[in-house]
């Protein structure tokens, strides 16, 4: 995607792909003798799962090192790799939660995908494009801060 499409929107359908993947999943693994057709959904939304997460995480981590001026490019990248492993610590803490308080493991997939939906709906917001931008030596040589949806104006 990265080659074709600009960095936001790469993300942004990257993680609409990601939460109809856990959607599927979820719902062709709820099925214990399920279909054809939820064997299919449950496979098809766990490989398109590992496949869209690995892409996610390409261009995400790229996107972060590309924002950053030079002064402080290292910092920032390693704060946004710090708090996703943050992320990858409590994971497996909030679906245990999650699946005791619910009874089910499908409700944790299904509250992911609404996060994600979320995301990809904030990553719209992002106000810079970095692809094929020369990258920043200061925060003065920024210049571009426009949105791929702009805020309704009041008036």
């Amino acid at each position: 995607f990265d080659r074709v499409m600009d960095r936001r929107p790469t993300m942004a359908v990257t993680l609409v792909g990601l939460a109809i993947c856990m959607l599927s999943f979820a719902y062709g693994g709820s099925h214990k003798h399920g279909s054809r057709f939820e064997y299919l959904m449950l496979h098809f939304g766990y490989a398109g799962y590992k496949c869209l997460a690995i892409t996610l995480n390409l261009v995400a981590f790229t996107y972060a090192a590309e924002i950053y001026p030079v002064s402080c490019r290292v910092t920032g990248s390693g704060l946004s790799i710090g708090v996703g492993r943050i992320g990858a610590v409590t994971a497996p803490l909030a679906y245990e939660w999650t699946r005791e308080f619910s009874g089910t493991w499908t409700t944790f997939f299904y509250i992911l995908a609404c996060l994600v939906i979320l995301d990809a709906t904030l990553v719209a917001f992002l106000p810079f494009e970095t692809r094929g931008k020369v990258l920043k030596e200061s925060m003065d040589d920024s210049h571009e801060t426009d949105p791929l949806c702009q805020p309704a104006e009041c008036t």
